[in-house]
């Protein structure tokens, strides 16, 4: 099935079927948590087996991943970030040397959007 007809039907749709991300860094974060889903669920399974040691060692693997992702997640959202700030300034700068034009395109948008929301 099409990932975005399980997704339009309100299916269940696992971590692997989701829509792929668009650039590297988000595609490396997407199969990290897909391997961080999968080694909790392994965990899960396993929980009632586990000895003292065992559960500790999972315990210690746990937290390592979850360390490991919080630090990915937070280089990816300073990235994130950094280029929010460089087109908010890019985007400012445009306004600033050409006025009229953004409030040509800002009036073209606002009657797009008024169009849309009026036929619902």
């Amino acid at each position: 099935m099409d990932d975005n007809a399980s997704m339009s039907t309100g299916g269940n749709t696992s971590i692997s079927q989701m829509p792929k991300p668009v650039s590297p860094d988000m595609e490396r974060l997407a199969q990290d948590f897909r391997r961080f889903i999968a080694d909790c669920e392994t965990l899960f399974q396993n929980a009632t087996t586990l000895s003292g040691a065992g559960a500790h060692l999972a315990r210690a693997q746990l937290s390592e991943g979850m360390a490991a992702a919080k630090l990915k997640f937070d280089a990816i959202r300073m990235t994130a970030t950094d280029r929010a700030a460089r087109a908010r300034d890019v985007t400012e700068d445009y306004v600033r040397r050409e006025p009229i034009k953004a409030i040509a395109y800002a009036a073209g948008a606002g009657a797009v959007l008024g169009m849309l929301m009026a036929r619902r």
